[in-house]
């Protein structure tokens, strides 16, 4: 009890940081919250002028029309449509000539002349124009008149009905996916450090030396020692979860959130053998800070905790496999997506988190190694 209040007092005195790295992964977290899921479709209307020298022709009016129903079109006066289109106050001009429709009804390509801005806009602009030269063409030989007309209209005002392939809210899981990515930096600079600093505060020269000498037995005090910090490291984890839980109460109970948390267990454990490590293997303090910096935030950049993997060189992803970050945040991005639970879907995960496993057997191979080596040097 006695050593599990002393490390209590020490963590106290290293709160601030803690409070920082926390405050951090919130921030991350509700910068990433924005939206809402999208389920549905709404076309974006371009801004177009057209400039029609074949009116009084049903085909015409119809073509016209049909553009008017997907665009937006505007009456700009001729001589300024050029400065209209540098502006981008509209992004497409369509010159239709004398005796368009005569055109449509004999030539496979409609002569039309058309000028644009070549961006975005401007290309859905030309599809739309493409598509209901190709509907015509389908029927012309067909159908002639009004008749044409109402084909034409019917097959292209045909809705498509799209049927939603998932059931997750892929906004919510999306934010919760970049909470438990940078979760790895909080493990790592937050917890690290204050397993670090524990141990470095009790293998001080003075202290080490009264330990030594006082009746306690040294194995137990060693066993307590690895078990207070070991419970310090489950009560963040516990705090993060709670907190997770609190941001994303409607998918924390869900089989997606089930498995972040299983993840980010195995993880806190693993963050748990570094911080060991790297306080057997040092006690001077500023160098832990510099260490446990380099450590998280090299790792999460490296990973993809900072920067989505998708975005990252082949290469830097090669070099990420030797971290333990890597397989926990390619665990993250797998549970993103799984829907079901089933051998096939679960095998990465178990691999991964098997990897992660290894990792922190070698860390604790690791510290025993420089533990002894240390006790035979004193």
């Amino acid at each position: 009890m006695i050593v599990f209040k002393t490390i209590l007092k020490i963590l106290n005195k290293i709160k601030g940081m803690l409070i920082l790295y926390t405050i951090m992964l919130l921030s991350i977290t509700l910068i990433n919250q924005t939206g809402s899921n999208q389920t549905n479709f709404e076309e974006t209307k371009p801004s177009i002028a057209i400039i029609n020298n074949d009116k009084g022709n049903y085909l015409t009016d119809n073509f016209i029309n049909y553009l008017n129903e997907h665009t937006k079109i505007k009456n700009v006066k001729e001589e300024k449509l050029d400065d209209a289109l540098f502006y981008r106050d509209i992004s497409y001009i369509i010159y239709i000539p004398a005796n368009f429709h005569e055109d449509m009804l004999k030539e496979i390509t409609p002569s039309l002349e058309y000028k644009s801005n070549n961006d975005s806009s401007s290309s859905y602009t030309e599809m739309l124009v493409n598509k209901y030269f190709k509907t015509l063409l389908i029927y012309k030989d067909y159908y002639k008149g009004k008749e044409l007309v109402d084909k034409v209209n019917e097959t292209l005002d045909s809705d498509i009905n799209i049927k939603l392939t998932t059931n997750l809210d892929t906004s919510k899981i999306n934010s919760m996916n970049t909470y438990f990515n940078f979760l790895n930096y909080a493990f790592l600079a937050g917890c690290v450090y204050c397993i670090s600093m524990i141990l470095s505060s009790i293998k001080e020269e003075n202290v080490y030396k009264r330990t030594i000498i006082s009746s306690f037995n040294q194995k137990r005090y060693n066993k307590i020692v690895l078990l207070s910090t070991a419970i310090v490291i489950f009560l963040m984890w516990l705090f993060y979860m709670i907190l997770s839980t609190i941001l994303f109460k409607d998918l924390m109970f869900s089989t997606n959130g089930l498995l972040y948390i299983f993840n980010s267990l195995i993880f806190s454990f693993c963050a748990l053998t570094i911080g060991n490590l790297i306080g057997n293997f040092t006690t001077k303090k500023e160098a832990i800070g510099g260490i446990v910096n380099v450590l998280a935030v090299g790792s999460s950049f490296l990973c993809g905790c900072f920067v989505p993997m998708q975005y990252m060189p082949s290469y830097v992803l090669k070099i990420a496999r030797i971290l333990p970050t890597y397989y926990y945040v390619i665990n993250n991005e797998t549970i993103k997506v799984i829907e079901n639970i089933n051998l096939e879907t679960i095998k990465p995960l178990i691999t991964n988190s098997l990897i992660v496993i290894i990792f922190s057997t070698i860390f604790i191979l690791l510290t025993n190694y420089i533990s002894k080596k240390k006790q035979v040097i004193n």
